[in-house]
């Protein structure tokens, strides 16, 4: 058998969109992870915001002057409160699925 007979019986169709949405449905999250996931929602427009409010330098007029003459978008400050958010709404996110691993063992114990 050649590599592309075995190709030919090993691939597999991409998931479709309705496929993926009747997967998400069945998932539950609890109390814990839906704060995580709307936590970081907020966090990445939060980072937009943060971005325009403090922008970085531009250009500047001479090589050792402090003014600017232009201002541009603080992409770095964004990037960062979207890693710092990410790791921190992962944390919540992660307690939340250990809370809920613990309470459907509980419920298994207690049957």
């Amino acid at each position: 058998m050649d590599m592309f007979e075995q190709i030919e019986k090993e691939k597999k169709d991409l998931p479709n969109v309705k496929s993926i949405k009747k997967k998400f449905r069945q998932l539950k999250f609890n109390g814990y992870q839906k704060f995580a996931i709307v936590t970081y929602v907020l966090c990445i427009i939060f980072g937009i915001i943060l971005g325009n409010l403090f922008p970085s330098c531009g250009s500047s007029v001479a090589v050792y002057d402090n003014t600017c003459v232009s201002f541009e978008f603080n992409s770095f400050l964004m990037i960062g409160v979207w890693f710092v958010s990410l790791f921190v709404c992962m944390l919540f996110f992660e307690i939340g699925h250990i809370i809920g691993l613990l309470s459907s063992i509980n419920k298994n114990m207690s049957k």
